[in-house]
């Protein structure tokens, strides 16, 4: 991990060492509740303690970890009412954003499309850093049709903060009765055939199913 910090930019180690933490708890190396410890971290990307204290900052800014004066920097606890507000945030400016696209051309299409066998290969394959990757790269696509640029930065916000639940709503996109809802072709069939009134349905079917798949997740794990 050292290793890979080091080879990048390393005019700003502690937002560096903040996307790398992030990354890691994001994907749950780093678990709810534990303790991060200024030495060990510093041990695990090669760099001196004072960075790490910087990135840690970074990150309880952000609100993915939290920091108590006496006893230090912990991974936050995930909550469902966290998450139903984020998801709730999203789906108001996504569909706004959804309303405002220009049609994709033949090429975008194409390029769409083979999104679409990508995503369902690595459900299949269970791969689930790879899907998250592929799935934020299909909808950043499909985002960046519209020209409301600003309201597509506060999304991406929205999305780094809602980014250590999207393990979990892994599961639920793999789940049979998620996929036969087959949402993401759907958004690819609405693009297609210019149907605006379909993008917007399926866009909107496919949040209300991964989030209450999400609720009914966390509430068995009591969050």
């Amino acid at each position: 991990m050292g290793t890979a910090v080091r080879e990048l930019d390393t005019v700003d180690f502690p937002a560096q060492v903040a996307a790398e933490t992030r990354k890691l708890i994001n994907r749950g190396v780093l678990a709810p509740g534990l303790q991060l410890r200024q030495s060990e971290l510093a041990d695990r990307f090669g760099i001196s303690r004072v960075p790490i204290r910087e990135a840690l900052k970074l990150l309880a800014a952000e609100g993915i970890i939290e920091h108590d004066p006496n006893r230090g920097f912990f991974v936050a606890q995930l909550s469902t009412d966290e998450a139903r507000q984020l998801y709730r945030m999203r789906q108001l400016l996504e569909a706004e954003l959804l309303s405002t696209i220009e049609w994709p051309t033949p090429e975008q299409l194409t390029v769409l499309k083979q999104m679409l066998t990508d995503l369902m290969e690595l459900l299949k394959t269970g791969n689930r850093d790879g899907w998250i990757e592929m799935h934020r790269a299909f909808h950043d696509m499909i985002f960046e049709l519209s020209p409301n640029k600003v309201i597509k930065l506060e999304i991406l916000r929205l999305m780094r903060l809602s980014d250590r639940y999207r393990a979990l709503a892994v599961d639920v996109s793999a789940n049979p009765e998620h996929r036969r809802a087959d949402i993401e072709a759907r958004l690819v069939q609405a693009l297609e055939s210019r149907d605006r009134v379909l993008l917007l349905a399926a866009y909107d079917q496919g949040r209300s199913t991964v989030l209450e798949g999400l609720m009914r997740v966390l509430a068995a794990r009591g969050a």
